[in-house]
């Protein structure tokens, strides 16, 4: 006898449609899982270089002449820099060292200008006054290259020392 063909009613044939697109769309979703974490990977990669440049960027425009600054005007430069990043930040804006203060905002003198970031204007903003920091910072900071040991051009003569005998003779 030959088969019949079976006929299917709707609802079975909307359930089977319905299970190949819900199975479409699981494998749909778990490549678009996949290619997810390979995205969040890529993002954290990118992430921790530009984390890394902007390190390197940051020491070589503002962390080197921060340091030599500090060893210019300080014979502990490492403390006078850990005093000095209590008060201040150096950023660099428009290629161009600034001071500013803890909180991000410029440091101004008393005009309402920018104090520029140079030796004697920052020695004298950190010395001066009586207060904590500018003790602090009068402790630490070489304020004059001076050594009190200028140049004489007057010629002294030392004495010969005398003459010490040893023994009974």
């Amino acid at each position: 006898m030959p088969e019949l063909p079976i006929e299917q009613s709707p609802e079975a044939l909307e359930l089977a449609r319905l299970r190949q697109v819900n199975s479409e769309l699981l494998a749909k979703h778990g490549r678009d899982k996949v290619k997810f974490a390979e995205l969040e990977q890529g993002t954290a990669s990118l992430q921790a270089k530009l984390t890394e440049t902007s390190e390197s960027l940051y020491q070589a425009t503002v962390g080197v002449p921060l340091r030599i600054m500090a060893e210019a005007m300080s014979s502990v430069p490492d403390l006078f820099l850990e005093q000095f990043s209590k008060h201040f930040k150096v950023e660099s804006v428009k290629g161009a060292l600034t001071l500013q203060t803890s909180d991000g905002k410029p440091a101004l003198d008393k005009n309402g200008k920018a104090i520029p970031f140079e030796r004697e204007i920052l020695t004298k903003l950190l010395t001066e006054g009586d207060d904590p920091r500018a003790k602090t910072f009068r402790a630490i900071t070489i304020v004059s290259k001076a050594s009190g040991a200028g140049f004489s051009s007057s010629k002294r003569t030392v004495a010969p020392a005398p003459k010490i005998q040893f023994g009974l003779g």
